[in-house]
């Protein structure tokens, strides 16, 4: 399941979880999720980005660890795993989902949950050039994520709606699913 920034992704895997679902918030995974420059070397961002720097540098996640995460569900036996979360490489990794989500907001909805949500999980969009990226990169997010046949959810709802929602657009995915 994925989303812009400021979508709700982090809160609906806290929403699952406390509702006996297997789901993980992506970006709380330190081995999972790096700054890197455009030639893959992981990198610390700068305290304050500026957009040359957001433009050189992308939010990435490990193949490998990716693929850990998901054995690793697979050996607990655990039928359903929502992975949550958003980066840049995402797209190139949809393959190893049964079914893609996208938490959908519109942009006023994301300026105002990236600025005045001080208990977001991370600082993007209150620091440096990164709220100005996030915005201007919207609308190319969300046309990719439908192109790639993500299933778009209203997350501009109250939380367990959203998660209400996702939950029987999963259902409709496993039945839709070939054999």
């Amino acid at each position: 399941m994925t989303g812009v920034s400021g979508a709700g992704k982090s809160t609906v895997a806290c929403r699952l979880s406390a509702w006996g679902h297997r789901a993980v918030s992506l970006d709380g995974d330190g081995r999972l999720c790096s700054w890197a420059a455009l030639d893959g070397r992981r990198v610390v961002r700068p305290a304050e980005p500026d957009a040359a720097w957001l433009a050189s540098h992308r939010w990435v996640w490990d193949v490998t660890r990716l693929d850990e995460i998901i054995a690793a569900a697979c050996g607990d036996g655990v039928e359903t795993l929502w992975l949550c979360g958003q980066a840049a490489n995402a797209g190139e990794l949809v393959d190893r989902f049964d079914a893609c989500f996208l938490l959908e907001i519109d942009q006023a909805t994301m300026r105002h949950r990236m600025t005045v949500g001080a208990g977001r999980g991370n600082d993007f969009g209150r620091v440096g050039a990164s709220l100005d990226v996030a915005l201007a990169g919207y609308r190319e997010f969300i046309v990719t994520w439908r192109r790639l046949g993500a299933v778009p959810v209203d997350a501009m709802q109250d939380i367990d709606q959203v998660c209400e929602d996702l939950l029987v657009a999963a259902a409709f995915a496993a039945l839709n699913r070939p054999s």
